[in-house]
């Protein structure tokens, strides 16, 4: 959703609001995913494909007349195939470039319960699960 703040301000003073209470309303709007946050996305996608074919897991695609055609994850598979569907599912968004940063948490939370409720362990990438996960190796 794309908020402008021109007519939010005018809505705020037609309302009667104070410019301090309109300052906050503004500034606590959900916020778009940063180029850092989109950046992280597609590490997160590249480390939950390495973490699957690392188990030896791989990915079926029923292709032709229902001929099931078996490769690797590929962050565009873990994208396409375990992120999206969820992000549809839970927020009726179909791209990602339409996720706050609220919206991130969400999906991964639901995802990492998955993958640690099947021994799989995921980071969303920071620095500071680099910094832990450099800790325990």
């Amino acid at each position: 959703m794309t908020y402008k703040t021109e007519e939010i301000e005018k809505t705020c003073l037609n309302m009667g609001l104070s410019k301090s209470i309109t300052k906050g309303l503004i500034e606590n709007l959900p916020k778009k995913r940063s180029s850092q946050e989109n950046r992280a996305l597609h590490v997160l996608f590249q480390n939950i494909a390495y973490e699957l074919n690392r188990l030896g897991l791989e990915f079926t695609f029923r292709g032709i007349k229902g001929m099931d055609i078996q490769t690797t994850y590929s962050p565009e598979i873990v994208k396409q195939f375990l992120w999206k569907p969820l992000q549809d599912a839970l927020l009726k968004k179909s791209s990602t470039t339409e996720l706050t940063h609220n919206d991130i948490g969400l999906i991964f939370e639901i995802l990492g319960k998955w993958f640690a409720e099947n021994g799989i362990e995921i980071f969303f990438p920071s620095m500071e699960s680099l910094k832990n996960r450099n800790r325990k190796s």
